[in-house]
């Protein structure tokens, strides 16, 4: 116990003695919640820019081009007079989509004939693939319900008789867990435990990168930088797992806070959709900070200089990311890499980090993800033991 409160307090020493270690631990987390949400302010994509080539000039295309400019998601940016004059502003990025309504799109309508108008838009920047689609999609339902409303009435239906007849079945739609369809409550959350997890490992490897640069300069150990024993010591197993304890409980009482602020307080801050039961958030970010953790302290003894955990673990975010399966479905994961994306604390930490959070799951719902990150606690405390004695010897 007494090496366990020794190595506690030598590492608090060791963390606010180091400004880099300041800034990655403090800094970064402060910053990233700040500037990391910003672009995506606006939560939805409105008013997509698109071109409207009118060859019929008659008043129902009229009306197709008004109504198509006041749905949310697009916005008639410009009125061509040939495909070949859309395609040049499409090109010069002026626009995101083309419109394009046929010479004699009234008067197949008014034959009671089938019309149609053609779309193109940029389907490799999806977001606005799909606003553009949604905007000509949804205007020209409707204008072609109200053409059908109207024919009813003319055959002698009453209004409200012909619009039940029209749509009998009607559909509400309500996004689960995200009623905006906002890109921020999608994406924030996610990425804010991976910043957890990266800053975390960065900040320990670079810790552990000082105190083996001054061991090699020098034959005594730097006084702030208590990371290894003096050699000959910790070949007791006791030593070394108080050892590993004591650093790991003066990270994880900074963390916590830095986990409440990120998962308690932010979302609040950008309302986010939350529905979040405390005690099982809490339960569920004590094994994934521990695993980080232990994560962290079996590759300390990997970097010889600070610089090099830096390099390496930024190199891994990207990886971390997308395997964690929120950006891209785990089902369309190959198998073999969903496996190895379980030695991730991010992984699973992600999924039931979010579904606790947002979706308002019990600790029960997201068991595997709480068995698997205690499960990964286990092995890399066993790891960071084995690594920091076999390092001391």
């Amino acid at each position: 116990m007494r090496e366990f409160i020794r190595v506690w307090r030598e590492e608090y020493r060791n963390i606010f003695s180091d400004k880099g270690v300041l800034m990655i631990f403090f800094g970064a987390i402060f910053f990233y919640s700040i500037f990391y949400p910003l672009p995506y302010a606006n939560e939805v994509l409105k008013d997509a820019p698109l071109a409207v080539v009118d060859l019929d000039h008659s008043s129902l295309s009229r009306q197709l081009a008004r109504m198509v400019d006041a749905h949310e998601s697009t916005r008639v940016a410009a009125q061509a007079t040939s495909q070949l004059e859309a395609e040049q502003l499409f090109f010069a990025r002026k626009v995101h989509g083309i419109l394009i309504i046929p010479h004699d799109f009234e008067r197949t309508i008014l034959r009671k004939e089938q019309s149609s108008v053609a779309v193109y838009s940029d389907a490799s920047y999806f977001l606005l693939y799909q606003q553009v689609m949604t905007g000509v999609a949804v205007a020209t339902g409707t204008l072609s319900a109200g053409i059908e409303i109207k024919r009813m009435q003319a055959g002698g239906f009453a209004e409200a008789q012909a619009k039940q007849l029209r749509d009998p079945l009607q559909l509400v739609a309500v996004a689960l867990f995200n009623p905006s369809g906002g890109y921020a409550s999608y994406v924030v959350p996610a990425v804010l435990v991976m910043i957890l997890q990266q800053t975390l490992l960065i900040g320990i490897g670079m810790l552990s990168g000082t105190a083996r640069e001054d061991r090699e300069q020098t034959a005594n150990t730097h006084p702030a930088q208590g990371h290894f024993f003096q050699q000959g010591e910790g070949s007791v197993y006791g030593t070394v797992i108080a050892h590993v304890l004591g650093k790991s409980a003066a990270y994880f009482s900074i963390y916590l806070f830095n986990a409440a602020y990120y998962f308690v307080v932010l979302p609040r801050l950008y309302n986010f959709p939350q529905r979040i039961n405390p005690l099982d958030l809490a339960l569920l970010v004590l094994p994934f900070l521990l695993a980080v953790i232990f994560l962290g302290l079996s590759l300390a003894t990997l970097f010889r200089h600070r610089e090099a955990s830096m390099l390496a673990l930024m190199f891994t975010s990207m990886p971390a990311l997308f395997l964690a399966g929120f950006s891209w479905p785990k089902e369309a994961i190959p198998v073999w890499l969903r496996g190895v994306s379980y030695l991730l604390p991010s992984t699973t930490g992600t999924d039931g980090l979010l579904r606790i959070n947002q979706m308002g799951a019990s600790l029960q719902d997201v068991r595997f993800d709480v068995l698997v990150l205690w499960g990964l606690v286990a092995l890399y405390f066993f790891m960071a033991c084995f690594s920091i004695k076999r390092f001391t010897k």
